[in-house]
């Protein structure tokens, strides 16, 4: 009899943990497959990624136009809103490689906006969350502080067009 209570017990357990398991998954409901997302017009991912899979992306690619609206978006999805606040996003692997960052949209941190084919000066700050990073092949200038703070990066691929690096572009980064 004893041994009928402990088994009973112990399936009691493991069903209670397996459902806490299930229940902290289903809350949690991240998209870990790569989600691709052509643009056609710079200024629109915000309206191609809808607001209830915003934070739960956690692997990312771009290809077309980016412009300042986009990157801001990016940067939410990274962890980091346009002041350095954090946000609840998760994105950690981004795919630019065949993305193209134009001038224009919405400045993306503080009072900074985008150029034609530059990685602009704060761009990635304080994303913390992204482990790995393809920048776009055309990009030829990397601004200061770029990538300050991005203690997660653990892999960034640079195109071999880039002519310079700005101040600290890389400092914190662990």
């Amino acid at each position: 009899m004893k041994q009928i209570i402990k088994r009973g017990s112990f399936l009691t357990l493991m069903f209670m943990l397996l459902g806490c398991l299930s229940l902290y998954a289903a809350d949690n409901d991240l998209i870990t497959e790569q989600i691709t997302i052509k643009s056609e017009k710079a200024g629109t991912l915000p309206d191609r990624i809808a607001s209830s899979r915003k934070y739960k992306i956690t692997n990312l690619k771009i290809i077309g136009e980016i412009n300042g609206t986009d990157l801001k978006m990016i940067r939410e999805m990274a962890g980091s809103n346009s002041y350095g606040g954090s946000t609840d996003g998760k994105l950690s692997v981004l795919d630019l490689s065949e993305a193209k960052i134009v001038e224009g949209g919405d400045c993306y941190y503080s009072n900074y906006y985008t150029s034609n084919d530059v990685i602009g000066s704060y761009a990635f700050y304080g994303c913390s969350g992204l482990t790995s990073l393809t920048l776009p092949a055309g990009i030829t200038s990397i601004g200061d502080y770029s990538f300050q703070y991005c203690s997660g990066l653990t892999s960034l691929t640079l195109p071999a067009g880039i002519t310079s690096i700005g101040s600290y572009a890389f400092s914190n980064c662990i």
